[in-house]
């Protein structure tokens, strides 16, 4: 994003969960070059974007997964006004201090969709990787406790809250 954080400053963020259709279900994760932790794509919502818009923008940018179905779920009240899609997830994380931005907090509004399993675009500039997971693979890699408590959930054989384009 670029913009200096202020300390304890609360910033908007949105980030989706991609897992799979098929059998075995695999999850979509980067590794974040800053947190050295692998976490689900996503980023700070800019200026002229909702949530949802920033999520299909952040899922193209770190993957090149297109997810941009998500636009299609909204439903329009009047010329006025729209329904966007319900997050699944709204998590407040606390962003430590790091070189020269203070400790401040990300409101992360968070999806989850499902997708065929397709070939994935690294961004270098990103993340320092990208790659689908198996519920056996996500427990041997360094991730967040919030993470792992999500990842349980979406692993659970009955898990029924993902978003899927067909």
């Amino acid at each position: 994003m670029g913009k200096r954080a202020e300390k304890d400053e609360k910033e908007f963020c949105a980030s989706v969960w991609i897992l799979t259709k098929s059998s075995p279900k695999k999850i979509l994760l980067v590794h974040h070059k800053k947190f050295d932790m692998w976490l689900q794509p996503g980023g700070h919502v800019e200026n002229n974007e909702n949530p949802v818009e920033t999520a299909i923008r952040e899922v193209m940018e770190e993957t090149g997964v297109d997810i941009s179905f998500l636009k299609d779920r909204k439903e329009r009240i009047d010329k006025d006004g729209t329904f966007l899609i319900l997050p699944q997830f709204i998590l407040e994380e606390t962003i430590p201090e790091y070189k020269d931005q203070p400790q401040h907090f990300h409101t992360d509004i968070q999806y989850v969709v499902e997708v065929e399993e397709t070939k994935l675009k690294h961004n270098p500039s990103e993340s320092h990787d990208i790659r689908w997971f198996t519920n056996e693979e996500v427990k041997n890699i360094k991730i967040h406790e919030d993470t792992r408590r999500i990842l349980i959930k979406l692993f659970d054989p009955i898990n029924t809250i993902a978003i899927s384009k067909s």
